[in-house]
């Protein structure tokens, strides 16, 4: 018996109604578009790669356009896994098709500083500005802080004549954040808001608005929640002083729901698809403005990079609504992933208890009874806790470097071309087996124990705080915050997860400026308790 024709398997799936021409005409157009779609997958990514061996290859799709735009924005680190495999050890460029943008993925950590250096025909400035105008800065500001300055101008030191946005804001930030008098004085900021309010008492007080439970002994609180609004207070305290959260006591939380939704803002969803975002930005930038609208002789406690920064944006002809925008992306970038950092550094230790005690009895001689007495032997003398901190990095990193290229540029031997984007995704870096072994999985701060520290935080695969001109500046004050806190909790306090001990799961679909978020916003409880005994 013969089998049935093309046609005739093909014929019942349209409907009865349709007349026989018109079936047979339908089946002629869908085969050749099946055919048209094969010529051009064949021509794409068999052909083409043979014509042009300068090109970085296509990972392959079937849907011309869209391309790898949807498994993209859903989950971006499997789709780079699966191109990673895909492409094999050659560790070249590549390319991923995003909605008909042309991406490109640096996949070799080498080439990395290839990208670092390269300020001529790479650049990220573009990718500051959009920011700056999605979160509301004027066409007039943003013209005005890229403008070149003279290298004679009064204020902070401009010797090469750059302008504020390019070069300055980060020379600023730098002298503010490198280690130092003006980082020792940042840092003792935190000190103060965190052994005041990491009392139980305190405690009752601060978290009163989401405290699940709590007992004579006991508070019951979610963990996110508790690490962001802790942070958030007291990043805002040692950079503005008490003033910002005198205008609005309720900007920590305000900021926190914006900064949950801020992907939106990188994404730049239309604003009707965006509300709930553009609603706490808004709040949170009014707040700003009223605090920027107070005399400085008035604002006092703060750091001296936050009067530093208003005095050169008003001299460059700022009003205090972009200023106020500016300072708000600032922090933005300063306080989005400190929170997040403490929350899963948390979270790994209480999902692997043994760490606990001998964390401990390590930073047990930066204390004295409840207070807390040596920074200093809390930055050199706890390798333990600097290896919880560098594998916390390396598993809840979740950043990615962008550059445009002005100009076709060469790296790893394959042409990039004009107009098109670089993407470096250092989460990829981080999970290699050739260089961390191969439990990249499991959290063990051992792996950088002795001299594993120097060697893998010093290699070209470690890049939790990017690298070349847009390597974080906060990296110092960030690691000395989130130690601080971490510290202070373990010796004041007995902390257990409350139900449910399954593992948050992180969200790596949405983009974000460093450490990863929890996927659905799925925060825990834990059961927060005074230590019996201290020493």
């Amino acid at each position: 018996m013969s089998s049935p024709s093309l046609d005739s398997s093909v014929e019942g799936l349209f409907p009865p109604l349709l007349h026989r021409d018109q079936q047979y005409a339908l089946i002629r157009v869908a085969e050749l578009l099946l055919l048209g779609l094969a010529i051009w997958r064949f021509w794409r990514f068999t052909l083409s790669p043979i014509i042009h061996p300068d090109n970085p290859k296509e990972l392959p799709y079937w849907i011309p356009f869209f391309g790898h735009g949807l498994a993209f924005f859903h989950n971006s680190q499997t789709l780079l896994a699966r191109a990673s495999k895909h492409f094999g050890a050659s560790k070249e460029p590549f390319a991923l098709n995003v909605f008909g943008s042309k991406l490109y993925v640096i996949s070799d950590p080498k080439q990395t500083n290839e990208v670092y250096k390269n300020l001529e025909t790479l650049s990220f400035i573009e990718f500051v500005q959009t920011l700056f105008r999605t979160n509301g800065v004027s066409e007039a500001g943003i013209k005005a802080a890229y403008t070149d300055l003279p290298s004679d101008k009064s204020g902070f030191p401009n010797p090469q004549g750059k302008s504020l946005g390019g070069t300055l804001v980060r020379n600023m930030h730098t002298h503010q954040l490198a280690p130092g008098e003006n980082l020792d004085k940042l840092e003792i900021r935190f000190l103060e808001y965190f052994q005041k309010h990491l009392t139980l008492p305190m405690m009752r007080k601060a978290c009163a608005p989401y405290i699940l439970a709590q007992d004579d002994s006991s508070v019951d609180v979610p963990l996110m929640r508790w690490c962001s609004e802790y942070f958030v207070r007291a990043g805002g305290l040692a950079y503005f002083g008490d003033m910002l959260g005198a205008v609005d006591p309720e900007l920590a939380p305000t900021f926190i729901a914006f900064d949950d939704l801020s992907w939106q803002a990188i994404y730049q969803y239309p604003s009707f698809w965006s509300k709930l975002m553009r609603a706490k930005l808004d709040q949170t930038q009014r707040a700003f403005k009223k605090y920027f609208d107070i005399p400085q002789s008035q604002r006092t406690g703060d750091a001296w990079f936050t009067k530093a920064m208003e005095n050169e944006l008003r001299a460059v002809g700022l009003d205090t609504n972009d200023i106020a925008t500016i300072l708000v992306t600032l922090h933005w970038a300063i306080n989005t992933n400190t929170r997040k950092t403490a929350f899963w550094m948390l979270t790994y230790l209480l999902r692997n208890p043994s760490y606990i005690e001998p964390l401990r009895k390590e930073t047990a001689a930066a204390f004295n009874g409840e207070s807390f007495i040596d920074l200093e032997y809390l930055h050199d003398k706890c390798p333990l806790l600097e290896g919880v901190w560098f594998e916390t990095l390396r598993m809840a990193s979740n950043a990615a470097s962008v550059r445009l290229v002005k100009k076709d540029t060469i790296i790893g031997n394959k042409v990039l071309r004009k107009g098109n984007r670089i993407m470096i995704p250092y989460r990829l870096f981080h999970f290699d087996e050739a260089v961390y072994g191969d439990d990249i999985y499991s959290f063990k701060p051992e792996r950088f124990a002795n001299a594993s520290a120097e060697k893998l935080t010093r290699g070209d695969s470690w890049r939790p705080f990017g690298g070349g001109k847009t390597m974080c500046s906060g990296r110092h004050v960030a690691k000395r915050a989130t130690l601080m806190f971490a510290a202070i909790v373990l010796h004041k306090f007995d902390i257990e997860i409350v139900g449910d001990k399954k593992m948050p799961i992180p969200d790596l679909g949405r983009p974000v400026l460093g450490i990863m978020a929890v996927k659905d916003d799925d925060d825990y409880t834990v059961r927060v308790s005074e230590r019996k005994a201290i020493v």
